[in-house]
């Protein structure tokens, strides 16, 4: 699991090289986007996810139905348990994820990335993420 709070967390993995490169071009759009949604107009370095929720890269091995580091404890089945605003599945250059989005106040939401393969053999998170409108074939 890798969290994203800062333009710096995503170029660490980019560095690390452990998700393509089509992933991790797709995440620094989306903390760009992020940083233009709530309308910062510093460098991008400056900019910080820390006061309207982070984004969690999720992997392969990440059990995603106790995620208490991130705030989706055991006992309420982790991310199976929460209520997400929504949930898009990404298609790009032959890869796909999901993008799921839990708003948990006014200001602050959380958004968790998972590649297919993380969960490609798990059928309860599939039907999870299908019934939510991933639209998993």
């Amino acid at each position: 699991m890798r969290t994203i709070k800062t333009i710096h967390d995503v170029r660490l993995i980019q560095a690390a090289q452990v998700f393509s490169d089509t992933f991790t071009e797709y995440l620094e759009e989306e903390f760009l986007g992020l940083k233009e949604a709530f309308d910062f107009d510093g460098f991008d370095e400056a900019f910080t996810l820390d006061m309207y929720g982070y984004m969690v890269v999720l992997e392969e091995g990440d059990n995603l139905r106790d995620l208490s580091v991130v705030g989706l404890d055991r006992e309420t089945r982790g991310l199976l348990g929460s209520f997400p605003e929504f949930v898009d599945k990404v298609e790009r250059d032959g890869e796909s994820w999901f993008k799921v989005v839990c708003v948990l106040t006014n200001e602050y939401a959380m958004a968790y990335y998972i590649p297919m393969e993380a969960v490609a053999e798990d059928i309860e998170i599939l039907d999870w993420l299908n019934w939510l409108g991933g639209k998993v074939e």
